[in-house]
């Protein structure tokens, strides 16, 4: 008798695992270097700010004098040019991460460009200022 309750016991504990099926994780590889890209994007505005600020934050040049390794200063022109540019490079920035977190199967390739530009750009102003 004990043999037939056990039988009957997985038989129905068979049935029942057959009428529930359990889906398993997939990885979608485009979503997971889409994120990475994104994330890389945000650390790189992060980078962006900081070296913005610490540019920002030297003293001045004095009128006719330029930056060097002797005269240590920042350009009101690059400051400027540099807030505009930051700006710019925090709105795409923005526009990046929202998009893909609201579209996650969505081509993100036109606002990862954007992004990307928008941060060369104030790479590019950096550059000119040192």
């Amino acid at each position: 008798m004990r043999k037939l309750v056990a039988a009957i016991a997985v038989v129905s504990g068979l049935a029942l695992a057959g009428c529930q099926t359990v889906a398993l994780p997939s990885l979608n590889l485009n979503t997971a270097v889409a994120l990475n890209t994104v994330y890389g994007i945000e650390n790189a505005y992060g980078v962006a700010v900081n070296a913005a600020n610490a540019y920002k934050a030297l003293p001045l040049c004095r009128t006719g004098t330029v930056p060097g390794a002797a005269n240590i200063c920042a350009r009101r022109s690059v400051i400027e040019r540099l807030q505009a540019a930051m700006r710019k490079a925090r709105l795409a920035v923005n526009n990046l991460v929202a998009l893909q977190k609201t579209y996650p199967s969505v081509d993100i390739t036109n606002a990862l460009s954007a992004a990307q530009s928008a941060l060369i750009v104030v790479q590019q102003i950096l550059a000119s200022g040192a």
